[in-house]
């Protein structure tokens, strides 16, 4: 088995990373410019949303299915957690 030692700084960038992925998906951000069409706008989260791909797959390389499986549900989660945060600010009329 690996050493643990960078397991809770990898797992915490991987939850980081899907929880604001998730939560930016929704603003519009302009990339570059095509020519003859301009600037091209994709969701804010397409940044983001690679890097807890990135770090899952260091879970499951390094750590192995089970503990990647572990984190993976952790960040379901804590995602889980924040979407019920917004559905209460948005009730509170917020």
């Amino acid at each position: 088995m690996a050493e643990q030692r960078w397991l809770p700084v990898i797992a915490a960038v991987f939850v980081t990373s899907l929880v604001v992925s998730n939560i930016i998906a929704v603003k519009l951000a302009a990339f570059g410019t095509l020519p003859l069409a301009g600037p091209l706008f994709l969701p804010a989260a397409v940044i983001i949303f690679p890097i807890s791909y990135i770090f899952g797959d260091v879970l499951t390389e390094v750590y192995g299915y089970a503990r990647a499986r572990q984190v993976i549900w952790i960040g379901f989660g804590c995602n889980l957690l924040a979407v019920l945060a917004m559905l209460v600010n948005q009730l509170l009329g917020s």
